[in-house]
């Protein structure tokens, strides 16, 4: 049995033409050379929510949920810790991301999430980052400080096709995923020790 923890990449678009399942292959990478963690790739294109979120689906009732809602949920909850991977639509996050957020409540609970972002604009996606820092604490997932952002990503590929700026930025990757570890097994710890309250 692995002493690793396991780590939810978690691919945020499902728009045609999307670019995030390539920094989040390339994240996933990093994670697993790290040591530290077992990594489970979830793409929300795969994942096939239901378009319209329903009382079944949502926050652990006792009924019994779709399929689909079943699976991911199952997945979220195995997860110690979570890389978020997002673009930046609008200034903000994509609506598959903000859907997939709010379909669960207890599997973000006493977590911590990174964030890997990306956008046409000099900011790199950022204000998608902050988005998800106001959304992640009302579901008492603790957002880590470290993040990755790729501004402009579309004027950093090669001839060939490649991205030019992982291999740039996989030293930050490392200090991301350490200080995310960090987190991850301090809340891991905690969870056993100590039931998380129910805030309501």
């Amino acid at each position: 049995m692995s002493d690793k923890l396991n780590l939810a990449v978690i691919i945020g678009s499902t728009r045609e033409g999307r670019w995030a399942p390539a920094p989040a292959k390339w994240i996933a990478g990093v994670a697993e050379q790290h040591g530290g963690f077992d990594v489970d790739l979830i793409d929300l294109l795969d994942a096939d929510l239901p378009q319209h979120l329903v009382e079944d689906d949502m926050w652990s009732t006792e009924a019994d949920p779709s399929a689909p809602v079943a699976a991911l949920s199952e997945r979220l909850h195995r997860a110690d810790a979570f890389v978020v991977v997002s673009g930046e639509y609008n200034m903000s996050i994509p609506a598959s991301l903000k859907h997939a957020i709010d379909y669960y409540m207890n599997e973000w609970a006493a977590k911590p999430v990174g964030m890997v972002t990306y956008g046409g604009k000099i900011t790199g996606g950022q204000n998608a980052a902050q988005h998800l820092r106001q959304i992640f604490p009302e579901l008492r997932t603790m957002t880590i400080r470290n993040t990755i952002a790729f501004p402009r990503f579309y004027q950093h590929f090669d001839d060939r096709g490649e991205f030019t700026k992982f291999g740039e930025t996989e030293s930050a990757a490392k200090t991301l995923l350490d200080e995310l570890h960090w987190w991850a097994l301090a809340l891991a710890n905690a969870r056993k020790a100590t039931p998380l309250p129910n805030p309501f």
